[in-house]
């Protein structure tokens, strides 16, 4: 029975999958029959998949305790009935596969194999099926051509092509090395850990998101700032990996060769006593030291008192992102040294462990032109997409690629500032829009400067200061 979720094909499940009901046959008076009749109630529902006319398998969480009142039943008092979700779209309306996988995957991850024979039930293999929907829709690390990846990447993330290289190159190298037949110690020797570092809204996040798109890497991006030292109340290590654990998808040999990312890095720096007693930010590192060494960490998979795993960060790549600001005088961060990250406050064993510092370019206006007019992710290009999906005819004068730009460089929060002002000014217009009564429109700059998207939000953050609401 183990294996039986191996001799289908991940097309058959995902294609039958449907729910099924189970029926107990009664004898009785009900309001359909006027004497004593034989009539089925349905005792439970499940969602699943038929293999064959005699097996069920249900991915419906601790539905074998539901399907244990079954094994009382004579065949004659036992009914069972499926319809896939094809059949009851037809019937009912849309039923949303990708959905149904999505909230299985965060939070079900078992399987029940249900023998309408044996009137059995037993629990196989934890998310088989959905491991494998995972890996068909990306490319595996292996046959990844780097060439390609580059010049892909660099459609999205302006600016940066020799961080896209350095970081793309750093992952790449880690993923042959963690799949190779190399020793253990030559692994942990030639594996880099590594450290993106720069101003904000530089594309940090970005570039590691946009690798993961491309190849079958789990990834996880935590916040450190919600993080504890070990023994504290708060998120710890252990935490993390377990979300990398379930980004990939409970298969724990899948996602100790994943990408953990730590995003606000620099706000550990210092010592100091977060909020009094209690953990300090150097406790915080050094609780990091454990999973940058390439240790084992237990980790808690299901709850607090749900199962564990023993999770070995050995083959683990571990990127660091922060904006360091003030780390030097000016923003060219091109020179900074481990020194350099020590005196700001972040101690000498954790810099030890990351091998590789890449420092992102600051923006100038040339830089958002750019942005704006070359990368995919542009929201010109972004809500180009939405109007002709609508039926909208967009477009726009040359000179309000400079004035976005300006305004997002006076709102200091790197390229994230273009969508931020480009999203203000089409606030006036997506109603209309939404409604049906546009049909098309001519972005232009705004000749009442009262409107600059960024004097509307400082004279809102000024009327809060003086205790004025919005």
């Amino acid at each position: 029975m183990n294996n039986m979720l191996f001799e289908y094909s991940l097309e058959e499940i995902v294609n039958n999958l449907g729910i099924t009901s189970i029926y107990k046959r009664k004898r009785g008076v009900t309001a359909k029959f006027k004497k004593p009749e034989d009539y089925y109630e349905i005792i439970c529902t499940d969602i699943g998949f038929k293999v064959d006319d005699d097996i069920f398998i249900s991915l419906v969480h601790e539905v074998g305790s539901a399907f244990e009142i079954g094994n009382h039943f004579n065949d004659d008092e036992f009914g069972i009935g499926f319809k896939t979700f094809e059949e009851l779209t037809k019937e009912y309306g849309e039923f949303n596969t990708d959905k149904f996988l999505e909230v299985y995957n965060k939070d079900v991850g078992k399987c029940y194999l249900f023998d309408l024979e044996s009137k059995d039930f037993k629990e196989i293999t934890n998310k088989w099926f959905l491991n494998q929907k995972q890996k068909e829709k990306k490319t595996s690390i292996q046959s990844i051509n780097i060439t390609e990846a580059y010049s892909k990447l660099k459609e999205t993330i302006i600016s940066q092509d020799t961080q896209i290289r350095e970081v793309l190159s750093s992952i790449l190298k880690n993923q042959k090395i963690v799949n190779s037949s190399l020793d253990s110690d030559t692994i942990r020797k030639l594996k880099e850990n590594i450290i993106i570092y720069g101003p904000t809204g530089t594309g940090k996040t970005e570039i590691l998101s946009q690798i993961a798109k491309l190849c079958d890497v789990p990834i996880v991006i935590e916040d450190i700032t919600s993080f504890t030292e070990t023994g504290y109340v708060g998120r710890d290590v252990a935490d993390m990996l377990a979300d990398l654990y379930s980004a990939a998808g409970m298969d724990l040999e899948f996602a100790q060769k994943g990408i953990l990312v730590i995003d606000e890095f620099d706000k550990l720096a210092g010592g100091d006593v977060m909020g009094g007693d209690g953990p300090s930010r150097s406790g915080v590192q050094r609780s990091l030291l454990k999973l940058l060494d390439g240790g084992t960490i237990v980790v808690q998979v299901d709850g607090y008192d749900g199962d564990t795993v023993n999770f070995n960060t050995s083959n683990l790549t571990v990127v660091a992102l922060g904006a360091f600001s003030g780390i030097k005088n000016d923003k060219d961060y091109s020179d900074i040294t481990t020194d350099d990250f020590v005196k700001y406050g972040i101690i000498n064993e954790v810099m030890g462990r990351f091998s590789k510092l890449v420092a992102m370019n600051d923006l100038k206006k040339e830089d958002y032109k750019k942005i704006l007019l070359e990368s995919n992710l542009s929201p010109i290009f972004t809500y180009g997409k939405l109007f002709e999906d609508l039926g909208v005819k967009f477009s726009y004068d040359d000179s309000l690629i400079d004035y976005i730009c300006d305004e997002a460089l006076a709102l200091g929060c790197g390229a994230r500032g273009l969508k931020t002002v480009f999203d203000g000014m089409m606030s006036d217009y997506m109603f209309e829009v939404l409604a049906g009564n546009m049909e098309e429109i001519n972005l232009t700059v705004p000749k009442d400067k009262s409107q600059s998207y960024v004097l509307k939000k400082k004279a809102a953050q000024n009327r809060k200061k003086v205790g004025f609401s919005i």
